[in-house]
């Protein structure tokens, strides 16, 4: 009966996360239509991934339950298919056939891990030490994809430079804009007359330095932008603005054309003491991934993106309080390196999973453009592999004598 009552909890528990997630309102927005596209908007594989996350949890409590695959998935479709229906009539919300797809999936890989969870859950050993060695290199794998996507992936093609615009997506900054430049060369407003140059300095190995001048407007509820740069096809390559106090810096890189999310370089608070009125002076320095904004006379260091801002290329909501995003990367940096813990069977094993995890904090950042992996992510890292390791022992003893 107990494990009959954490069944019902678990499905009950996803599929009201499942609710929550996709049947809340945008409120001052009106309801779309249905749209037939798989891959859809600008962050459409992001959506894509983030729904099949989303309802894995539901295939495997249905799966729990007894109910074969078949069923599980069935179920999966027909509950994304009933949430659909209902954001046709729920304002700002999206519905697509594409959702159905990547829902149906979430619900049949989830399906299939519980069918499959004889052979990954308590494996034999010899088997056990080649599953930890493989999530071993798989986290380490996922890491250097993490510095792929977050790399810079600037477009050769004309573009223009926005002062303070008033575009779809961003809140109009009230202030004005006085001066704006890239090192030595000046961006006017508009179309920039050596595109080539500005491309080549923001892609410089030996760093590039973005000023902006002008006077500050009222405090923003939402991001805006003090400069941006767009190319021709409207893609925009760089932003630097304020979002309420704190200052925000973000450029285009591979995950914006792989069409996944964008996470930003921030300083919270950065805005706290400038009033209406007041001369703006923000100073953007980048080299290799390493960042430091100045605003006035105060400045910021060590700002960057690093392994952990993996889960940021799926949903980054930019009103996270700065805290909640530094956990999500802890949360991220550990969960890599979970599996490769679980499955350790001897010494050797955590031996190597240990050098894996050390190599891959160390070298990722140090040949790529991700910033240096702070000490706590090396803590939470290290941690998810030990979770790991105890959840096995705790499964071991339960399953009594005779395992591996």
């Amino acid at each position: 009966m107990r494990a009959g009552l954490l069944h019902r909890l678990f499905l009950v528990s996803s599929v009201a996360a499942i609710l929550a997630a996709t049947l809340s309102s945008n409120p001052g927005e009106e309801p779309e239509r249905l749209l037939t596209c798989v891959v859809c908007g600008d962050r459409g594989l992001a959506d894509v991934l983030v729904n099949v996350l989303l309802f894995l949890p539901f295939g495997a409590a249905v799966a729990a339950a007894g109910v074969p695959l078949q069923r599980c998935v069935l179920g999966g479709a027909l509950l994304s298919a009933g949430i659909e229906f209902a954001q046709l009539y729920i304002p700002g919300r999206d519905p697509s056939l594409g959702d159905v797809l990547a829902d149906t999936l979430g619900s049949g890989v989830g399906a299939a891990l519980v069918a499959t969870a004889p052979y990954w859950l308590l494996p034999a050993r010899a088997q056990a030490a080649r599953l930890s060695r493989g999530a071993a290199l798989a986290a380490a794998a996922l890491c250097w994809v993490t510095a792929w996507l977050l790399a810079p992936a600037l477009p050769r093609s004309h573009s223009w430079s926005l002062w303070t615009p008033n575009i779809a997506n961003l809140e109009w900054y009230r202030g004005r804009l006085q001066d704006a430049a890239i090192g030595s060369l000046r961006l006017p407003a508009g179309r920039i007359p050596d595109s080539a140059a500005v491309r080549e300095r923001l892609l410089s190995p030996h760093g590039f330095s973005i000023h902006v001048r002008g006077i500050a407007g009222p405090h923003t509820a939402a991001l805006s932008a003090l400069l941006t740069i767009h190319d021709e096809q409207g893609r925009e390559i760089v932003l630097l603005g304020p979002d309420g106090n704190d200052i925000v810096f973000r450029f285009r890189t591979r995950a914006t054309a792989w069409r996944l999310d964008q996470p930003d370089i921030r300083v919270p608070g950065a805005l706290r003491s400038i009033n209406p009125g007041d001369a703006l002076d923000v100073t953007v320095h980048g080299r290799g991934g390493r960042y430091s904004i100045t605003v006035d006379s105060s400045g910021t260091t060590g700002l960057g993106l690093t392994v952990g801002s993996g889960w940021a290329v799926l949903m980054y909501p930019e009103a996270l309080p700065a805290g909640l995003k530094t956990l999500l990367s802890l949360v991220c940096c550990a969960a890599m390196w979970v599996p490769a813990g679980f499955w350790a069977r001897s010494q050797r094993d955590a031996w190597i999973t240990g050098g894996v995890l050390a190599a891959t904090l160390l070298g990722v950042p140090a040949v790529t453009s991700l910033h240096a992996t702070p000490l706590l992510q090396w803590a939470a890292a290290g941690l998810g592999g030990l979770a790991g390791a105890i959840c096995r022992w705790r499964l071991d003893a339960g399953s009594g004598p005779g395992r591996g």
